[in-house]
């Protein structure tokens, strides 16, 4: 049906030849590794040089095409990138009180939770900052297979994008450059939200 709008190759039907499905399926690679800029950038060039040549029907049209791209990258968001680069940390209300669960992604590779217990250890205190450090520098940055991979990504989608999602998720752009100060202000929210009552709970 799409093939037949004129919105498919319908490469299963042998419309297209491999070598032509694999370059526009390259340029839809690039138009995400650049976050659009590899279709912008020429048109927003085109527009201006059909302007130029006063041709300004072309210019017209050009300019309608960069309106459409530019729709398409109003879909996008924090989500929406190179799953090499997805780093993420979940942070959820633990079953237990004065607890909250961080779950860890790294390189698009889910590493499981850790349990961030609130009560002191061995009668000390140690800052919270602190102990997010340490958590974040034992987390590994293993490869699964692809297809563990994106039902990883699939349920980590769910919950993110779900209107019942419980807790909060910070991206991270660079590991190396952890957004310490955010991430410690994440999780005193949800610790906070787990010690308030729920309105249906109060008598």
């Amino acid at each position: 049906m799409y093939g037949e709008m004129g919105r498919c190759l319908r490469p299963c039907q042998q419309a297209v030849g491999i070598e032509e499905y694999t370059g526009e399926a390259n340029r839809v690679a690039d138009f995400l590794h650049t976050s659009g800029r590899s279709l912008l950038d020429p048109a927003t060039a085109a527009r201006e040089r059909l302007s130029a040549e006063m041709d300004f029907e072309g210019a017209a049209m050009m300019h309608q095409r960069l309106g459409r791209i530019q729709e398409v990258l109003a879909f996008a968001d924090e989500m929406a990138r190179d799953v090499s680069r997805l780093n993420a940390i979940t942070i959820t209300p633990a079953a237990e009180p004065e607890a909250v669960e961080l779950g860890w992604m790294r390189g698009g590779a889910w590493q499981g939770f850790r349990r961030l217990d609130f009560a002191l250890a061995d009668g000390r205190a140690v800052s919270l900052d602190t102990r997010l450090r340490e958590a974040a520098a034992s987390i590994p940055e293993t490869r699964p297979v692809p297809i563990e991979r994106m039902e990883q990504l699939a349920i980590l989608a769910r919950w993110f994008y779900s209107t019942w999602r419980d807790g909060e998720m910070l991206l991270v752009d660079d590991w190396q450059k952890m957004p310490w100060r955010k991430l410690v202000n994440a999780v005193s929210r949800v610790a906070k939200q787990q010690q308030t009552p729920h309105p249906s709970n109060r008598s």
